[in-house]
């Protein structure tokens, strides 16, 4: 895609990612949904504040042995603390790195879950089926959405709030984050810190 500019700011954005549909401008903080014409403006938010991550937009690396780039982050606010989501282009494809307190996962799958039992009846330690696969249930918590940054392959407006549920499914580690309007399930590993490599 060519090198675009804000429609707020005026600032320089250059897509990386052809799967890319939203991006976060670093200069003003607006919300660009990236369309076949050009940008459209979803909103103006607070850049999100830093804090300590080993991750940044933008950096590159190896994670398992394979090439990756941090393209963009999403951050979710649950009270007690916070979490991000990097997107990443990994290995040619694209994929999510769940950094969570100085813990990450990779998740390499992502589907929209069309079978999947009424949120608010599920627990921790329940065995669920979740298109047609057994879930089993290890934390199930709320988040808002405080923002983002870079580019991202969907979007969340900043304040929504998400039932966020992890459990173990065939020895594969899955997230689930649901919404009013759909419910996402991804499919991944437990990394340690030690298995992700940043460049420079």
């Amino acid at each position: 895609m060519p090198s675009l500019q804000c429609t707020s700011c005026g600032a320089p954005v250059e897509i990386k990612n052809r799967f890319s549909k939203v991006f976060v401008c670093g200069y003003c903080g607006t919300h660009l949904r990236v369309t076949d014409e050009g940008l459209d403006i979803t909103g103006k938010h607070p850049k999100l504040a830093e804090f300590p991550s080993i991750l940044s937009v933008g950096c590159r690396g190896t994670i398992l042995g394979k090439p990756f780039t941090a393209l963009g982050r999403m951050r979710y606010d649950y009270g007690g603390g916070h979490f991000d989501e990097w997107f990443l282009e990994y290995d040619g494809e694209t994929a999510w790195l769940s950094e969570d307190e100085g813990t990450f996962a990779l998740y390499t799958e992502m589907e929209e879950a069309e079978e999947f039992p009424d949120v608010t009846s599920v627990r921790a330690g329940q065995t669920v089926a979740v298109d047609g696969r057994r879930v089993m249930i290890k934390e199930k918590g709320r988040a808002r959405i405080a923002g983002g940054e870079g580019e991202l392959s969907f979007y969340m407006e900043p304040g929504t709030e998400v039932v966020y549920i992890d459990g173990i499914s065939e020895g594969k580690k899955i997230s689930i984050e649901c919404t009013e309007e759909e419910i996402e399930l991804f499919t991944g590993r437990v990394l340690l810190k030690r298995d992700i490599v940043v460049e420079g």
